[in-house]
Formats: C-alpha cells, structure tokens, sequence
C-alpha cells in the first residue's frame, strides 16, 4: 500500500528536489501533478514522465498516480490520450480525471457524466492505465460516494476507479463506512485530508489541515479501511499553509507517523 505525497504545493520543485523531500519525509513517492506550469505537464509529459518515472524508481520511490488537470473531463480531449499515453510508457498505472460539474439539471448531468466516463474507460482499456474519479466538495458530480457509485454502476473496476477524500467526504458525505461501501469495487485511491471550520465575514468556510488536526474522524476511516481490505494507495494531499518545504516535510512525517497510529 504506497504513501505518496501530492505535488501541487510545490510547483517549483524538480525531480531532484522531490526524492529529497520524500527520502526526508519517510513517504513511499508522488501523486505527481502533470499540469500547466508544473515540471511534468501535458505538453511534455511524452518525454518528462518516464524519465521522472525512472529516477523515481532509481532511488526506491514511486509514481502512485498522476494527478491531470481539473478540466480535462474528455476522453477526446488532446491532452488525454497524451497523459494516458505518457502513463503507460512510464508504467503509471491510474491518472486522475477531471471534475464534472452540476449544472442544475441533475439526471441530465449524471448521464453526460457517465458518457464522459465511456470514453475515459475505453482509453483505460487500450493503454492499461486506469481512470480515477475523485469525491470533491460543491457542485460536482460524485461529490460523495453514493453520487459517485451513480456515475460508476456497470463500469469494469479493472480501468475505472474511485478517489474517496476524507476531508471532501467529511464536509459533504455520510459516514465513511457508508461512502467507501458504496464504491466498494471501485475504490482504487484515498486521499488524506483533514477540514477545519474558519468563520470570515460571517460565512463559514472549510481549510484544509494537517491529518489529526481537523473534524474528520479517523478512527471511523481507519475501521472502514480495515473492513474492506483496502490496499490501494494512499496520496497526502498536503494542501494546508506549511512555512517552506522544511516545515512541509516536518508536517508530512507527522501526518505519517499520526496516520500509523490509528492503522492507516
């Protein structure tokens, strides 16, 4: 079960920085951000990514998932069969799609959702990289995990697969026992992620925190994990405020070690 850490907060790293940063942080690789602006990217990822894969793996680390742009949500999207392509050749073995959105007609919205979904599944089947589709709060489809089993039913878990976030699913899910049930064949990714309530103005508002830190209750994720034998990998989604990379690193091995505690 590999521990990977998700690049998007710190875009200027390179290859060598990022295998520094997992060697101090004790984490198993990356959940490797492949977007505008980033080392790796849909324009270079053909060439960028096998060889971030095989320094990778040069030094012990992986390449967990590759993590697309969020807009990508079309199989014959340039961009896609690219990304897809580039997994393969690196022997990245699931991406992670982009978000449909809710658009006020809900039945309508599932069904283009799931015609999307067609699209990214055969793409899945003649690379060998899986499609992964992941619980984000708001006006998104699949924002838990009851709504993400209605776009899955009848797709091959073998090539599309679900992305349950604790922290998303605790500000709009039911208990994680419910949601990861309900997706059960399809879970394939967990993201680590811990939600605090902040007031501004009057309005409340979630940030994301360090795991243990937040209202997220672990103990039930943990539980729910261990019921349904769930070996897939775990990606530390790190999007909380860190004081520069060391301290990022420091708050990473403590994620680590509190996730270890409660048998994640």
């Amino acid at each position: 079960m590999a521990r990977v850490y998700f690049t998007k907060s710190l875009p200027q790293l390179d290859l060598a920085g990022w295998i520094s940063f997992c060697k101090a942080a004790g984490i198993d690789g990356l959940d490797l951000a492949v977007r505008p602006k980033y080392p790796v990217n849909p324009d270079n990822a053909g060439v960028q990514l096998p060889e971030w894969s095989k320094g990778l793996k040069d030094a012990g680390l992986v390449i967990g998932l590759v993590t697309a742009p969020t807009d990508m949500i079309e199989a014959t999207d340039k961009r896609a069969l690219a990304l897809f392509e580039a997994c393969a050749k690196a022997g990245v073995s699931q991406i992670k799609i982009g978000y449909f959105s809710y658009s006020g007609k809900y039945d309508a919205d599932v069904s283009l959702g799931r015609k999307r979904l067609q699209g990214f599944e055969k793409l899945a089947r003649s690379t060998g990289v899986k499609a992964c589709y992941h619980t984000h709060s708001g006006p998104m489809l699949g924002c838990h995990g009851i709504g993400l089993k209605a776009l899955l039913e009848g797709f091959d878990p073998h090539h599309v697969g679900a992305f349950l976030d604790t922290g998303h699913l605790a500000i709009g899910g039911g208990p994680f026992a419910i949601e990861s049930d309900a997706v059960a064949p399809w879970f394939s990714i967990l993201a680590i992620k811990d939600m605090a309530w902040t007031q501004t103005d009057e309005v409340w508002k979630a940030r994301v925190v360090p795991a243990g830190k937040g209202f997220v209750r672990w103990k039930d994720v943990s539980l729910a994990l261990k019921a349904r034998g769930f070996r897939g990998v775990i990606s530390l989604h790190g999007e909380y405020e860190a004081e520069g990379t060391a301290n990022r690193v420091q708050i990473a091995k403590d994620e680590d070690r509190f996730l270890k505690t409660i048998g994640i």
